[in-house]
């Protein structure tokens, strides 16, 4: 079963086999995205974007790129921001990720190149033995659905919402934890 080979020994050519390889880098850490074999894009974890960009289109040209930057939130909560490049230079995507203390994204927001709010997800993990359980929202914060990350399943958000330990947080998608409480949503935009 290739799930429990070493990812050195799968062919990277195969079909659906997706894979990331860690580089050095002068301005800091990237890292090469590739799939069924072929470079899809660049991931820079460090640098200015002026120079992330200049060495990008010298080392891989016709190749699209991101800018991830992580900052620290309160009650040891972490936001990672993403600007998705075409290779070009021009923005495809932002987005924005919150991850809890034991380091499973919570929250993940999706912006369009322009900066406007596309959709919102959410995720519950669930305890050993259960689903996890994706909300997803509209850029009003209206939740349009729910579902079983296992199986799929769509499910009742009402009968989901009654059952979490944080419902406030997952009942309107702009929501943060209850740890995070009287501070909002930081701007994608002003990281990049």
């Amino acid at each position: 079963m290739a799930a429990d080979r070493n990812p050195s020994e799968l062919d990277p050519s195969a079909e659906g086999i997706r894979y990331s390889r860690r580089l050095p880098d002068p301005s800091g850490a990237r890292v090469e995205q590739y799939d069924c074999g072929e470079l899809v894009e660049v991931d820079y974890y460090d640098g200015t974007l002026e120079s992330i960009t200049a060495e990008h289109s010298r080392d891989y040209p016709g190749i699209g790129f991101a800018v991830v930057r992580k900052e620290d939130a309160p009650a040891g909560f972490r936001w990672e921001f993403s600007a998705r490049y075409a290779a070009d230079g021009a923005v495809r995507r932002l987005g924005a990720e919150l991850v809890d203390p034991g380091d499973s994204v919570i929250m993940g927001l999706e912006y369009g190149p322009a900066g406007e709010l596309l959709v919102i997800t959410k995720f519950w993990d669930g305890l050993p033995g259960q689903d996890s359980i994706a909300f997803e929202y509209g850029p009003d914060g209206q939740n349009y659905i729910v579902a079983a990350l296992s199986g799929g399943d769509t499910l009742k958000f009402a009968d989901v919402l009654g059952a979490l330990a944080e419902p406030d947080f997952y009942a309107d998608g702009l929501a943060l934890p209850p740890q995070l409480a009287g501070i909002s949503i930081p701007s994608v935009r002003d990281r990049f």
